[in-house]
């Protein structure tokens, strides 16, 4: 299988928080070294949780190992805003925990190596 085809395959989620009908933050890692967060937050004025994931690619320095416990932090330790994915371009598998197929997530991974060339390859 090559690259290409690894991207757009199913991706296991590495871990997930707030979860609502489906973990509405979670991040994949669909290369080595390349994290990515998926965030669906709450809108208090509509009371509700967005139809969208603002999908960032985590900083170099962040690790599965080292999350920090409160994931609202997640979004100062981000090296960037890669795209946005409606809820409904992501399926999860049938415990809606262990792995998600992201629509266009080719794009979103070729968006964080230029955002983070470090990563690249």
């Amino acid at each position: 299988m090559n690259s290409a085809n690894k991207i757009i395959a199913w991706q296991r989620i590495e871990a997930y928080r707030d979860f609502y009908d489906v973990p509405r933050a979670f991040i994949v890692q669909p290369k080595a070294e390349l994290l990515l967060f998926f965030n669906c937050a709450f809108d208090d004025a509509s009371d509700d949780y967005s139809p969208f994931f603002r999908v960032s690619v985590l900083a170099p320095g962040v690790t599965l190992a080292n999350l920090p416990r409160d994931w609202r932090e997640l979004n100062s330790l981000g090296a960037g805003a890669v795209g946005v994915v409606p809820v409904s371009g992501v399926r999860f598998d049938a415990t809606r925990r262990k792995e998600v197929f992201v629509e266009g997530l080719a794009d979103l991974v070729a968006a964080s190596e230029r955002l983070v060339p470090s990563r690249a390859g």
